[in-house]
């Protein structure tokens, strides 16, 4: 989720599938969980000036968090042409990250701040803000309980006040999958981008165990010619079923896909 100045070398990537990019690729097994493609349904463009952090949809309208110090914002996206809405920059202090929707409200995680920011949907005005401890790296809400990633192998889950409730050990093939990224909550599974990589991981919110793997490397390969940086980072569900939004960190593009199963 960080900025593009950081070295992509120091990750070490613990599930790897075939297709699946990464900066390392130690040797392994072949993976017992199931690999998918997605289907290429349509694409529209997107803003190349967003390091895209954080995406959700709702009432047809896709949000968005975008990184970097001074040029963070949450915006509001047509999801037929892609352009920008409105949209909302916040205070230069902070690098925007995760985007998550309760109720009336979004929260919009902060990278090292430790603050996670509330926004009133009606109309992106600022409403107060939350405490964490730690890094803020993806988050997501499964209707009960918040779910944030801060780029470790745990995902965390956490009340309306952001109260951790409890930890979720996410492995892959019995392995810890660490740089868990961007979250989206759908269809009672959680689907997570891993940093630098080009898969997007299906999660059993019981258990932590992968359950799938989306090797996503057809849509990469589509978003044209890209930075090292450039990374698959924003996950939306669509609202028919198995149908999501998929982009990167100024990525020209975004992908509406179908993942079956």
């Amino acid at each position: 989720m960080r900025s593009t100045v950081l070295v992509a070398g120091i990750l070490t990537i613990a599930c790897v599938t075939t297709g699946c990019r990464t900066t390392r690729k130690p040797a392994l097994p072949p993976p017992s969980v199931p690999v998918v493609t997605p289907t290429i349904l349509r694409t529209f463009p997107h803003d190349t000036a967003a390091f895209t952090q954080g995406l959700l949809m709702h009432d047809g309208r896709l949000y968005e968090s975008t990184g970097e110090y001074g040029q963070s914002q949450v915006r509001v996206l047509d999801t037929a042409t892609g352009a920008v809405v409105s949209s909302v920059p916040i205070d230069k202090r902070y690098f925007g990250e995760g985007l998550a929707l309760s109720g009336d409200r979004l929260v919009q995680l902060t990278w090292r701040e430790g603050v996670a920011l509330t926004w009133r949907l009606s109309d992106l005005s600022i409403a107060g803000s939350m405490r964490y401890a730690g890094e803020g790296w993806g988050l997501s809400h499964d209707g009960a309980h918040f779910v944030m990633s801060n780029g470790s192998d745990t995902l965390v889950f956490r009340d309306e006040e952001f109260r951790i409730v409890r930890r979720l050990p996410v492995r892959c093939n019995g392995t810890a999958l660490p740089n868990l990224n961007e979250l989206e909550c759908a269809n009672g599974r959680i689907y997570a981008n891993v940093w630098y990589n080009d898969c997007i991981y299906e999660i059993d919110p019981a258990s932590g165990n992968v359950m799938r793997i989306i090797d996503c490397s057809s849509v990469v390969k589509q978003a044209g010619e890209l930075a090292s940086g450039n990374v698959l980072n924003g996950i939306a569900r669509g609202a028919e079923s198995g149908v999501f939004f998929l982009t990167g960190k100024n990525w020209g593009k975004m992908f509406v896909v179908r993942i079956g199963g």
